[in-house]
């Protein structure tokens, strides 16, 4: 390998050609004359550059100075303009192509700023994310600056209270505030994540970061979300350093000063946490948003996007709540509390090695007495195709039943059916059975283009309950 000798104040560059094979470059004349002579030449052992280094320093160089060099078919586009490499007795130079004047005092001032502005964003925002992150950071900007500062206060006003000094107050309240953030909110998030164990993956916070990254680039989103978060705290400790600063000749402003900032940061603090979330569109797979999917696909035909089920989820919490409380669909497995159906217990004796879900019907007791649901219960070795397939038949069966409540309400309370009543439930059994194994395939296919992640569910930890199958009872 190549490579050039540059002077310490240039750029180096390495060349990848091999110099023991032959090499022939045909040059291209910048002028119109089509007979100036080509000229064809070898490498040498060492190879010399003259490149800019800054803007500053970058001399214009008008085209018609390299009628005489030979240009090599590579452009570098820079701040603006247009670079391009040329060949001139063993000099590698990098040159202005562009028609115009050098850039004036006010133009390098606006390349500057743009230039300073890119740094920060690469800084702070991954190179490889969706549209809506950069609004998400914006409040999260909001959120994280003014939750610092109000932090801080509030400690402050602590240690005056129990009779610290202004001149101690605020680093102790600094100090203070870092301890019980770090200190104790680490300790914090080993028992949370302890207590709740596997169906933490159901929270709302794990997978924030999996939905901004558009490539396989996790690692990168979660590593500049801890940035933000120490840059945008260390901003609000500022504020609040600055807000004491500004009134340290005044006892009586500064004695008040939290109750007039705790409102309104408290305020901007709420508004920036809920439009952050507004804008979290997460692809993963709970049973609440899985079921969300299969009833817009049973009722109108099509798989919603992301950004829609997140709006239904955010926004319409009070219908969604209404919708749940008819029929409600349960993932788990029967509880001796509740009032099993005799139809259930048909359901349960036709069983067979192959099913690898049953879906029956059950009433509740206790806060919803006389609640009528349905029960998805699982198999030990059930599949993610598995679960979805048993959830859309169970939400089929929902919309059956909402058509005609009454007709199946005394279906479920007697505990003793009759032939109507069985064949009743076999045929809507069957017939969501079909529909589901006439439309997965579809539904899937969708789900994949609009980015839904398929591969799991996630479920809580009563929904993680499964049953294992008695094969010595099969038929």
């Amino acid at each position: 390998m190549l490579s050039t000798k540059i002077p310490s104040n240039l750029q180096s560059f390495q060349f990848s050609w091999n110099p023991s094979l032959p090499r022939n470059f045909y040059p291209q004349s910048l002028n119109s004359n089509p007979t100036t002579p080509f000229k064809t030449f070898s490498l040498s052992s060492t190879i010399k550059t003259t490149i800019p280094n800054s803007d500053s320093q970058q001399p214009f160089i008008k085209k018609h100075q390299f009628l005489s060099k030979i240009d090599l078919p590579v452009i570098i586009r820079k701040n603006g303009r247009n670079y391009k490499y040329f060949w001139d007795e063993g000099f590698l130079e990098l040159v202005c192509v562009d028609d115009g004047d050098p850039l004036t005092f006010v133009q390098s001032f606006e390349v500057g700023i743009r230039n300073f502005v890119k740094i920060l964003r690469d800084f702070f925002i991954p190179k490889q994310v969706t549209e809506n992150y950069i609004e998400y950071v914006k409040w999260k900007f909001l959120h994280r600056v003014f939750s610092s500062s109000l932090q801080v206060l509030a400690t402050q006003a602590m240690f005056r209270a129990i009779g610290v000094g202004y001149a101690q107050s605020l680093p102790s309240a600094a100090a203070m505030n870092w301890v019980l953030k770090d200190g104790l909110g680490r300790l914090s998030r080993c028992i949370y994540t302890a207590c709740v164990g596997s169906a933490f993956d159901t929270n709302l916070k794990t997978a924030v970061h999996r939905s901004f990254a558009l490539a396989d680039n996790l690692g990168e989103v979660s590593a500049k979300a801890q940035i933000q978060t120490v840059c945008f705290d260390n901003l609000g400790l500022l504020l609040a350093a600055f807000l004491n600063v500004m009134l340290k000749n005044n006892e009586r402003l500064q004695a008040g000063l939290p109750f007039v900032v705790y409102p309104i940061f408290s305020a901007i603090d709420l508004c920036g946490i809920y439009q952050s979330l507004k804008h979290v569109h997460l692809q993963t797979l709970t049973k609440d948003r899985l079921e969300l999917i299969l009833d817009k696909w049973i009722q109108c035909g099509y798989v919603p996007s992301p950004a829609e089920v997140s709006k239904l989820e955010g926004i319409n919490l009070l219908e969604a709540g209404r919708k749940k409380g008819d029929w409600p669909i349960r993932i788990g497995c029967l509880d001796p509390k509740r009032l099993i159906p005799g139809l259930t217990m048909l359901t349960m004796n036709s069983l067979s090695n192959e099913d690898f879900y049953f879906i029956c019907l059950e009433t509740c007791y206790g806060l919803r007495s006389g609640k009528q649901g349905i029960l998805l219960s699982l198999r030990e070795g059930a599949r993610t195709e598995d679960i979805i397939m048993g959830l859309l038949q169970a939400c089929y069966i929902r919309q059956t039943l909402l058509s005609c409540t009454s007709k199946w309400k005394n279906v479920i309370e007697d505990f003793h059916i009759s032939n109507s009543h069985i064949m009743k439930w076999l045929e809507l059994s069957q017939e969501s059975k079909s529909f589901g194994q006439s439309n997965l395939n579809t539904l899937h296919k969708q789900m994949l283009d609009l980015s839904w992640a398929t591969k799991n569910i996630l479920l809580g930890t009563h929904e993680q309950a499964r049953y294992v199958f008695d094969d010595k009872y099969e038929f």
